[in-house]
């Protein structure tokens, strides 16, 4: 199992860019791996009628030190419109965060262009409100959520922290912070030929766009964001922290040199999770919401257009 191990981390670290397109012989890869990780899982738990409306809840083994918060991670891939992977190739997510001692949640949503966007934040608003409700009979900590996402996911996880129509008002006050990867926060007029149609009527266009829900009160953010980015870009971060920074909003903005859209989640996985800044990052912002609000201050203001 070692030596099997071995090639596979050569295999991935090998690769043209490791994980930069994100394809699903990649994620088969680093998820063998963490298949791995001293975990338990509860697999394709029903938030709804539908087979897309699953989650799943990674809990760490017993001799993990519990960090007790529950990270609730959201996958992206432009809500269906472009390659989006099943929760359960984010397998390597929970591997990485169980072993700190955190329990993991993994939604599945609906797709468009089937579903409209008004359909896909609502099934993730309802796996989170789910959490929140059962959380005591599932054995998790429900009083401290922090949401987490990528790409599409991290649009979708700033709204729920930031518009506080979208979770139940009981459920909006345990999301005690929240954490961008290379997320849309800013990205209108609209630039794919596909987001009129997702996020239509044309009425509603402003409520698809998490800046504009800044007003100041919101959950404290962590918004990572990698250089080489060239699907998301950087007027998203930048515009959300400004307007964050205007409304006295704890959060931190960190921009990395040599990391691309895929490669800021690639860079959780076993094989490169202690090579990339990534992980250190989410991990210290975590532990700073254990011990109160960070300050507002930028973190890093190396983001630039």
């Amino acid at each position: 199992m070692l030596r099997l191990s071995l090639l596979l981390t050569l295999l991935v670290l090998g690769s043209a860019g490791a994980l930069v397109s994100c394809s699903s012989g990649q994620l088969w890869v680093v998820n063998t791996l963490a298949r791995n990780g001293d975990y338990l899982v509860q697999a394709d738990i029903p938030y709804g009628p539908d087979p897309r409306q699953r989650l799943d809840l990674y809990q760490p083994v017993a001799s993990v030190p519990s960090a007790r918060m529950t990270l609730v991670f959201v996958p992206g891939g432009c809500w269906g419109a472009c390659d989006t992977f099943p929760k359960d190739d984010y397998r390597f997510i929970a591997d990485t965060f169980t072993a700190h001692g955190y329990t993991v949640v993994i939604p599945n949503y609906r797709l468009f262009p089937a579903h409209g966007f008004a359909d896909i934040i609502a099934d993730v608003a309802a796996a989170v409100d789910l959490i929140w409700q059962q959380g005591g009979a599932l054995g998790i900590d429900n009083q401290r959520l922090v949401l987490s996402g990528h790409s599409a996911g991290g649009q979708m996880v700033a709204l729920l922290a930031l518009d506080e129509r979208q979770l139940s008002p009981v459920a909006h006050q345990q999301v005690i912070g929240w954490i961008g990867l290379a997320g849309p926060y800013d990205f209108f007029p609209f630039t794919e030929d596909y987001q009129p149609a997702l996020f239509a009527p044309e009425s509603r266009y402003g409520d698809s766009q998490p800046v504009n829900f800044v007003e100041g009160g919101e959950p404290p953010a962590l918004l990572l964001y990698g250089h080489d980015d060239v699907r998301v870009k950087p007027r998203n971060i930048l515009g959300l922290s400004a307007r964050l920074q205007a409304e006295g909003v704890p959060h931190q903005a960190i921009c990395y040199d040599g990391i691309d859209h895929a490669g800021i989640i690639g860079a959780l996985s076993r094989p490169l999770r202690d090579t990339r800044p990534v992980l250190a990052d989410m991990l210290r912002f975590l532990q700073q919401l254990e011990q109160g609000p960070p300050d507002t201050r930028l973190a890093d203001v190396s983001c630039r257009q």
